[in-house]
């Protein structure tokens, strides 16, 4: 009888006592039940440590990390937590956020995808699942907002956003070999993984809604405010300067994976990422030249008319950000 293999959830934590406990037992309600969870608390000055510790106290898979001394960012802790579970040699990862709620079949489904995916497609295969979603509020009711989720993640896609949500993915050994580590400065940790395991490997949806992800002022990232079509007019066109940051942060996060990994890519993948990065240096009719000749845009008409529009007002802004700050 083949054993069942341990999960490692890592968990990043700061001020988050308000939604903690319902997290935690949301997983402790998991239909599969060999899984270790390791917590690492960003200096909280709430009472977040003190429910780490009670549950870790009652529970011997739960436990408190003390590793690494980089603090400030939800991207820093969660860097922190690969870089221990990469040490630790962990077979099968998954990340969970401290306000969410787990459905009771997520681990049980996310390794049985994962698996079928590593019997088709090889154990040396750098793999990643991410699922869908629901939005609730800040009371557990449910939001009535739907994104559509690609069925496969590739280079083309992600160049200019992502859909692989960190708290709805799952890795197994050989990504987290790939990747080793995931650089800080990252803004976001699911964005890297997927665009370095889409290049290497497969990263694919599971079809199926698997956590409850919580809507609240203190969202550091997917605020499902920002979705709708009057926040995106606002943004867009009110106030298009907003997206000065994302952009920025997008062309950085490209830039540092293509100097890593840009000896591994393939030729086809390597002129991509490369005429990505070069055009958008260019010029704005260069850019949109390269955008159009590899194919590489956003999911959904609208949202790639919008982008394609503060490229033209913002593209020499990201690049003055990049590189002047690089020089400074």
């Amino acid at each position: 009888m083949n054993e069942l293999p341990l999960l490692t959830i890592l968990m990043a934590t700061y001020n988050g006592d308000k939604y903690l406990t319902a997290q935690l037992e949301s997983i402790l309600a998991q239909t599969y039940q060999n899984w270790e969870l390791i917590i690492r608390d960003d200096d909280s000055t709430d009472l977040t440590q003190t429910i780490i510790a009670d549950y870790a106290e009652k529970d011997a898979r739960i436990t408190q990390l003390e590793f690494g001394n980089l603090h400030g960012t939800a991207c820093r802790n969660f860097s922190q937590l690969f870089d221990w579970a990469y040490q630790e040699n962990k077979q099968y990862m998954l990340f969970a956020d401290q306000d969410d709620i787990w459905l009771p079949d997520k681990i049980e489904l996310s390794l049985k995808e994962i698996k079928e995916d590593e019997k088709a497609y090889g154990f040396n295969t750098p793999l990643v699942k991410y699922s869908g979603f629901k939005f609730i509020d800040e009371e557990d009711s449910p939001i009535d907002k739907l994104l559509k989720l690609p069925a496969d993640l590739n280079l083309k896609v992600l160049l200019n956003e992502n859909y692989a949500w960190g708290c709805t993915m799952i890795l197994n050994w050989a990504a987290v070999d790939l990747i080793k580590h995931i650089p800080p400065e990252s803004v976001n940790h699911d964005y890297y993984i997927a665009l370095v395991v889409s290049a290497f490997g497969r990263v694919s949806l599971i079809n199926k809604d698997l956590v409850l992800y919580r809507q609240h002022q203190n969202n550091v990232s997917g605020n499902v405010k920002n979705m709708g079509l009057s926040s995106r007019y606002k943004r867009y066109f009110k106030n298009p300067s907003v997206m000065v940051k994302p952009l920025t942060q997008n062309y950085a996060l490209i830039k540092s994976f293509y100097e890593r990994y840009s000896e591994g890519l393939s030729p086809e993948n390597k002129r991509m990422v490369a005429g990505f990065l070069s055009s958008y240096q260019a010029g704005f009719f260069k850019l949109l030249k390269t955008l159009l000749k590899f194919g590489i845009f956003k999911v959904g008409l609208g949202k790639n008319l919008v982008y394609i529009y503060t490229l033209f007002l913002y593209r020499k802004e990201v690049i003055n950000n990049i590189y002047n700050s690089s020089e400074e």
